[in-house]
């Protein structure tokens, strides 16, 4: 029996047994409406919000600003809301790498949080009353949440201003980011892979009819860095632009090669001691999924020494990490970064850090 069942059993039971009603079925109305209340409408109000706040600190381990926008928007309120925002983030980029930097919003997640929970009681606490229940009481939406592990952001978790300010920062999307150039390669699928075929293995999974792409099969999470590299394509092709308006996409492929390599592997190599790709021998120790076992995974020692230095504690390294891959303007192109990232290094706590960077792709269900 859920937990929601007994809170209601129990209660009705005893508002029931207690009634000065004679007619059963008012009694059976009272329990009917009791329960699909305690049953229904209660708990999906706490699973949604325990989804939204899973959400949002997965987005606030990249940057609390980030987060506090996406939630304000409604992103964060069910997955498809998260696919959307990442969506919107892979056709725009951020118009300064300081733009989400010391904002002071006029709400943050707690005062929104709490906002939520008044106005749901007010709807149904009359309603409630109505049929007998007089009040929700100690079994209101905040007492059952905590029952099911609830638990209030931090406030130094949360986005604030240097300062005091009268003037709250804006909220809309389109104050912080901008559409990608003008100049896009991504428009012709055909001539992208044709320019592509020739990094990284792409070719091995294109099937090429009278020049025309007739399949893309990947394996694993190849699909991933193929997104990466086009993504990629995509930045460096402004400084391809002919005066005619046309682009050299053979320059443009190798140029994102070398862009693609320089802020992942290139990246990653400075911060961790020891990088280097896996063999299936040195993978077959490891508790990996079949997938992982078949790809290209990397492995490295510790944090280097420079890293270290820089950033000595955990919460240094990982808000290091989180801003470089913020940098990268593209979700494939973070996707990707985590997934180069060793699968054995961790932080002093133990916590695998590949698998925490990895935990910003999966929204919750």
């Amino acid at each position: 029996m859920s937990i929601f069942r007994s809170i209601a059993t129990g209660y009705l039971g005893a508002k029931i047994a207690n009634t000065q009603a004679n007619d059963e079925l008012k009694a059976r109305i009272l329990e009917s409406a009791g329960t699909n209340f305690y049953t229904n409408i209660l708990p999906d109000a706490v699973a949604n919000e325990k989804i939204r706040r899973a959400n949002y600190e997965t987005l606030a381990g990249e940057n609390v600003n980030l987060a506090e926008l996406a939630d304000i928007n409604g992103f964060t309120a069910s997955k498809e809301g998260m696919a959307k925002f990442e969506e919107f983030r892979d056709e725009n980029k951020l118009k300064t790498p300081d733009a989400l930097k010391n904002l002071n919003f006029e709400t943050d997640y707690n005062m929104r949080y709490n906002t939520r929970v008044k106005s749901f009681e007010e709807k149904y606490n009359p309603i409630l009353k109505q049929i007998g229940l007089d009040e929700l009481g100690g079994l209101g939406f905040n007492t059952v949440e905590s029952l099911v592990g609830n638990k209030q952001i931090k406030s130094e978790d949360m986005a604030k201003g240097p300062v005091p300010s009268d003037s709250f920062a804006s909220t809309k999307l389109t104050d912080y980011f901008s559409p990608m150039g003008d100049i896009t390669v991504l428009g012709n699928p055909n001539l992208v892979a044709g320019a592509a075929a020739s990094y990284r293995g792409f070719d091995q999974a294109m099937n090429f009819v009278d020049g025309k792409l007739v399949s893309l099969k990947f394996a694993g999470n190849k699909d991933i860095e193929y997104n990466a590299f086009k993504m990629a394509m995509n930045d460096v092709a402004p400084m391809f632009e002919r005066d005619d308006g046309k682009v050299n996409l053979q320059l443009i492929a190798q140029a994102a090669d070398e862009t693609l390599t320089r802020q992942t592997q290139g990246t990653i190599n400075t911060m961790v001691s020891g990088y280097n790709v896996l063999s299936a021998k040195d993978k077959s120790g490891m508790d990996l999924s079949a997938i992982e076992k078949t790809q290209q995974l990397y492995g490295g020692g510790d944090f280097s020494e420079s890293f270290n230095a820089q950033n000595p504690t955990d919460n240094d390294k990982l808000t290091a990490i989180a801003q470089h891959m913020g940098s990268l303007g593209t979700t494939a192109e973070q996707h990707y970064f985590a997934l180069s990232f060793p699968v054995n290094v961790t932080l002093s706590d133990g916590r695998n850090v590949r698998n925490i960077l990895l935990r910003r792709f999966t929204f919750s269900n």
